[in-house]
Formats: C-alpha cells, sequence, structure tokens
C-alpha cells in the first residue's frame, strides 16, 4: 500500500521540523544565533490508469489521477532577521543593526563571518572574539587609553590623554544571498556559492547596517512562535502515524478474507 511509504515520508519530515525547533529553543540564550525553519516540497506523482473516455474530437483517452509518494525535505532556511539589542556597558562589544557581518580570520588565515560582536583586546591590542579569532580589519588597540568609542560608520576613537585618535575602521561583509552561507557553529558562516562573495562596505553606507556600540544582538528566535511549531509538527507525526496504523489494519483485513 502507497499509504504505508507516503506516511513514513511524513513522519521523518516531521522529525526534521521537530530537530529544527529544537535547535532553535536550545539557542534562545545565544548572542546573535539566527533561527532556521524546515521547508517541505512534495514528491513525485504516479499516474493511475483508472478507465477509458471519449475525447472532444471522439477519439477515446484513458483517464488517469494522480497520487502523491509524500513529502520531503527541500531545505532548512535560516532566518537572518535583527534580534534585540542588550547593552553590556563593554566598550570593544559591538551590535550590527541591520544589514551585514563582521569579518573574521581563523587560525589558517581563511576570512569567516559572523554577527557576534563579542570582541575583547587580547595582549597584543587586537580585537579577537572568545575562540580567540581576529577581527579581520586589523585594528589595534592601544595598551593605555581613557575611553574608547565605536562610531555608527565603524570608525574606532581611542582617547589618549584627553585626545580623541582613530584607530581604525571596522568594515562590514554583505551578500546577495546570505541564507546561502554555510554554518559552521559557534556564530560563524563560510561563504559559498549559494551565497555570492563577500561584498565589503562602510557601515550605514548602501545597504549595510551601522554599528551600535557597548551593546551585543541577542537571538531572534521567538520561543512562542516555536512552541506553536512544536505543536503543529507534534500532532501531524501523531496522524501519519494513525495513517500508517489505519493501512496496517486494511492489510490485515485484506490477509484474513477466505
Amino acid at each position: 500500500m502507497r499509504a504505508l511509504y507516503t506516511a513514513a515520508t511524513g513522519m521523518k519530515a516531521q522529525q526534521l521540523r521537530i530537530d529544527s525547533v529544537a535547535n532553535n529553543l536550545a539557542n534562545v540564550n545565544t548572542t546573535a544565533f539566527k533561527k532556521s525553519d524546515a521547508q517541505f516540497e512534495d514528491m513525485f506523482y504516479e499516474k493511475v490508469q483508472t478507465g477509458s473516455g471519449a475525447t472532444a474530437q471522439g477519439t477515446t483517452a484513458a483517464d488517469t489521477v494522480e497520487v502523491g509518494h509524500g513529502v520531503r525535505a527541500g531545505q532548512v532556511r535560516r532566518d537572518f532577521s535583527n534580534g534585540g539589542l542588550q547593552q553590556t556597558g563593554r566598550p570593544t562589544d559591538m551590535a550590527i543593526v541591520g544589514e551585514g557581518f563582521f569579518g573574521v580570520t581563523d587560525a589558517e588565515g581563511n576570512e569567516l563571518f559572523t554577527r557576534n560582536g563579542n570582541f575583547t583586546a587580547d595582549a597584543n591590542g587586537n580585537l579577537v572574539l572568545p575562540n580567540g579569532m581576529a577581527l579581520a580589519d586589523g585594528i589595534t588597540i592601544p595598551a593605555e587609553f581613557d575611553s574608547l568609542s565605536i562610531r555608527e560608520d565603524g570608525v574606532v576613537l581611542a582617547t589618549i590623554a584627553g585626545e580623541p585618535t582613530q584607530v581604525g575602521q571596522i568594515q562590514l561583509r554583505t551578500f546577495t544571498n546570505p541564507s546561502g552561507l554555510d554554518a559552521l557553529g559557534a556564530g560563524l558562516y563560510r561563504a559559498t556559492e549559494a551565497s555570492g562573495v563577500a561584498q565589503t562596505v562602510i557601515p550605514d553606507t548602501g545597504n549595510a547596517g551601522s554599528i551600535q556600540e557597548r551593546s551585543l544582538e541577542l537571538s531572534n528566535v521567538d520561543v512562542a512562535e516555536e512552541l506553536i511549531s512544536m505543536i503543529q509538527a507534534q500532532r501531524a507525526y501523531e496522524l501519519t502515524g494513525k495513517v500508517i496504523q489505519a493501512s496496517d489494519e486494511m492489510m490485515q483485513a485484506t490477509n484474513q478474507l477466505k
């Protein structure tokens, strides 16, 4: 019976949806986390001949019906809409308001991308993430400064002996299709063919967002929406399970016919 296999694809699909919801809820407090949503598409259709009938031209044509064979995962789409802002008061913390990513460099010298602006100055004055990856813009904070400020356009100013001095310019990276980025974990992404090449732009210009100093971006997960999705997936899973049970009972009844 087709229903057995069709319902099984539905149960697998709802398992994937639950996996996506679980990951979103687990990262509800992760800095700059972007929620994901499982997208599905129907599978191929089988044409079943039911009979024949006359056409308008008087010829005979077979009547067919299309029977679907279930569902499959199309993609898990990441939502890059902005999360809320949390003021931290730390001068090296930054949040992006709008589109764009910070560029950071890994140990092999490859450029990766992140929305996490939880930077600190290392022993050499370089701005680095907690995992040690340095901001790709090559900004060095002076060892002795009275105060540090970061403007909306990414200009970094350090006040030394009462005199504001520009020590660097933060630039953002934008993509034609951010949803095509490859997620690596730890809030890091890698450019792919689907995302396009990173465009380096000055913050608060063009389609790039601005920099909010002394703040961090929160996760964009909406707990209420995720709970609704979880309930919907659970109910759909139960219903497809009942289809399998009904199909099994019909097969049992057929086997018992004499």
